[in-house]
């Protein structure tokens, strides 16, 4: 035989190989993550560690973007039935996430929400295609022959176009390999010149309980669009394991953020908010808000995150939240020279989700932002 190098995740791999054949009771992977999480903790400061996962979610987790396990790894243990118990080596007395074959029938629809960012999207699309036998098995024989890796496929009923996500550094070989085996149709005009759509990102939600759920798919997408994200292309297998769709990629934070708040994953319902306005009014605003805080967390399961901060010399942004107990320093030692300009590129570049504008002012400038920010919102 020849010696090689299993590459990432060969440890993972082996131990996995190592404990289907001896028939072991469970595997014990410990690595620097307290387990699998509802979402990416960098994107999401609610995200949790998820207790359990079948052997199917999982896989679907990592395949969509998951790096808490080497996909290759589940497959040996699965067909022996053997749990694999996911733990971190810097906080052992976490309880981890156990992967195995059967989960808790009355648990979440959704277990975990995954991304892949660097997506780009080819369109094979053409009248020509339709009803003609064969015309996906030459594209993805196309790409497989030059070593392209499809995540997600999806096609119109009418069968007049096939859309496919692959990595953005593979979108330029992939449409080369496309154009030259589609050259004769393309020439006669049966299928248009293949071109891809990159700076695209690529979300799953994931959950074998979805099956048994109605209006998952509805709420999804009635989520997205109420916070004005637009869905270029989805997926979703008859499994009802996994769905998937293809947004922006200035758009991946805010998606991601929207749907683990509307599918109870947080633990609270965050309320995003830029005040304008630090006088009277204003100022009485935020410290009543400050007052309040705890207490709607406790109560209402409500929490109020002010982000932004305007008046009329300064402006300060903050994902994480501006600290009210001392936002006038803040904002005099941290604020950026403040304008209209300044808080409509600035609110609208953050693109962030569940946010509300509270204008305390009584400027007709700031009035006018009014139009702008409820249509990006």
């Amino acid at each position: 035989g020849e010696v090689t190098n299993l590459g990432r995740g060969g440890s993972d791999y082996t131990a996995s190989v190592i404990a289907a054949a001896l028939n072991a009771d469970s595997l014990e992977i410990w690595t620097d993550v307290d387990g699998f999480m509802t979402a990416d903790p960098r994107v999401i400061s609610t995200a949790y560690t998820i207790n359990e996962l079948s052997y199917v979610e999982a896989m679907e987790l990592c395949n969509f973007g998951a790096k808490v396990v080497y996909p290759p790894t589940i497959y040996p243990v699965c067909h022996k039935n053997i749990p694999i118990l996911i733990k971190n080596t810097f906080n052992p007395q976490g309880e981890g996430t156990i992967i195995k074959q059967e989960v808790n029938s009355g648990s979440k629809a959704i277990k975990g929400i995954s991304s892949i960012n660097d997506t780009s999207l080819i369109t094979v699309t053409g009248l020509g295609m339709v009803g003609v036998i064969g015309v996906n098995f030459r594209i993805f024989k196309a790409l497989a022959q030059n070593g392209i890796s499809v995540f997600m496929v999806s096609q119109a009923s009418s069968e007049n176009s096939t859309s496919i996500g692959v990595r953005n550094q593979d979108a330029a070989l992939a449409c080369e390999v496309l154009n030259e085996e589609f050259s004769k149709e393309i020439e006669m005009g049966e299928i248009s010149p293949v071109v891809a759509e990159m700076n695209l990102a690529t979300i799953a939600i994931v959950g074998e309980n979805m099956k048994h759920t109605p209006g998952i798919a509805g709420k999804l997408f009635g989520t997205l669009g109420r916070n004005g994200i637009s869905v270029i292309a989805c997926a979703q297998g008859a499994s009802e394991t996994n769905i998937s769709f293809v947004v922006e990629s200035k758009s991946l934070r805010k998606s991601l953020n929207v749907i683990h708040d509307s599918f109870f994953l947080s633990e609270y319902q965050v309320l995003n908010l830029f005040i304008c306005g630090t006088g009277t009014v204003g100022g009485s605003l935020i410290e009543q808000i400050r007052c309040q805080q705890q207490k709607l967390m406790q109560e209402r399961g409500l929490k109020l995150k002010v982000v932004g901060i305007a008046d009329g010399h300064h402006a300060l942004f903050t994902r994480a939240g501006v600290d009210l107990s001392q936002y006038k320093e803040e904002l005099a030692e941290k604020g950026m020279p403040s304008s209209t300009q300044v808080l409509h590129d600035e609110i609208i570049g953050m693109n962030i989700f569940n946010s509300v504008f509270v204008d305390c002012t009584a400027s007709a400038e700031v009035a006018s932002l009014y139009k702008d920010f409820l249509m990006n919102n």
